[in-house]
């Protein structure tokens, strides 16, 4: 007579320079392991190539039987390389993301796991309530997100803005099995499709340090989300071009009816070197645009992985390896 094995739930943490918060995040999984002693709940923390020794901190604060998975990144590849690392490495049914300061709070896994639990493939965690950010920062955040929601091959993404996300199994061989090198991780989850749920939650103000997501990150992150999943901006640039040619050709006919007729048509130097700066400028914003596609095409031909990892501590039984 076979024993059915508990359900495995894994949590999956990239971390950059978050030594600090170590012990409060392994006593976070802790409580979470408590409060689901139904489940085997799986901690996979992603170091993503950290200056502080934060894969040490947090490899010293588990035992060997703990099951507990650090990966420690051969360098800075970013958030959405880390937690792809970290869906490789995880064994779970399912899988959450959370952020290594603990801003989601103990309710907030709690609605996650009852969404699986009711069948949900895909769980969205939405912020109702953003901590230690200013409004243009939300603004902004909540634009693109909406922006891209309708301008982009993925209706289902969330237009508030994921903050994290619960995916199980298939949803994550899905997504292990897709190859791009520069992407948007949740843009991705959200076009796999399946049964996608949503929940709220108040986020927890950032207990030391400041954020490591930059304004430059922020920017690639918007650039790789169009690039990946919309053609939108290649629209844009053909309907500038008709739109520049007709006023173009609107110009060459008013001043051919002036010549023809002896009117006076004061065309100034002005408005002449506006025409030629701004329609050259534009010319030249969509040939940049034009090849961050095409750079992108050039990188995913390529080939090359999307991370590098140095070395995986499962419990205190290390190896190394590439991924």
């Amino acid at each position: 007579m076979s024993v059915e094995r508990p359900r495995r739930l894994s949590l999956v943490v990239p971390a950059y320079n978050e030594a600090d918060g170590a012990a409060a995040l392994v006593a976070f999984w802790r409580e979470v392991r408590a409060r689901f002693a139904d489940l085997d709940v799986e901690l996979v923390v992603v170091d993503d190539g950290s200056t502080d020794g934060t894969a040490q901190a947090f490899t010293d604060l588990v035992s060997a039987d703990d099951d507990a998975i650090i990966v420690s990144l051969a360098r800075n590849f970013g958030s959405h390389a880390a937690l792809t690392a970290g869906f490789l490495e995880c064994s779970g049914d399912a899988a959450i993301t959370l952020s290594a300061e603990r801003q989601e709070p103990l309710s907030a896994v709690v609605d996650f796991v009852e969404a699986w639990e009711d069948g949900a493939d895909i769980v969205w965690g939405l912020r109702s309530t953003r901590a230690s950010i200013g409004r243009a920062a939300v603004g902004s955040a909540t634009g693109f997100s909406k922006f891209f929601r309708e301008h982009s091959a993925v209706p289902t993404y969330p237009a508030e803005g994921p903050s994290q996300v619960l995916v199980t199994r298939r949803v994550l061989d899905v997504l292990n099995g897709m190859p791009e090198v520069n992407r948007n991780l949740m843009a991705m989850i959200a076009w796999v499709g399946f049964d996608q749920r949503r929940i709220f939650f108040e986020q927890l103000p950032r207990p030391y340090g400041t954020s490591k997501w930059t304004s430059r990150k922020k920017t690639k992150l918007v650039i790789d989300s169009f690039v990946q999943f919309s053609d939108a901006p290649i629209r844009w640039i053909t309907l500038t071009g008709l739109t520049t040619a007709i006023i173009g050709a609107a110009l060459l006919l008013v001043a051919l009816l002036a010549a023809l007729f002896e009117a006076s048509f004061p065309v100034g130097f002005t408005v002449i070197a506006g025409l030629v700066v701004g329609f050259g400028g534009g010319v030249l914003g969509a040939i940049g645009l034009v090849g961050e596609y095409v750079w992108r095409a050039g990188d995913e031909a390529r080939r090359r992985p999307t991370h590098v990892v140095s070395r995986v501590v499962r419990g205190r039984h290390e190896s190394d390896g590439l991924a």
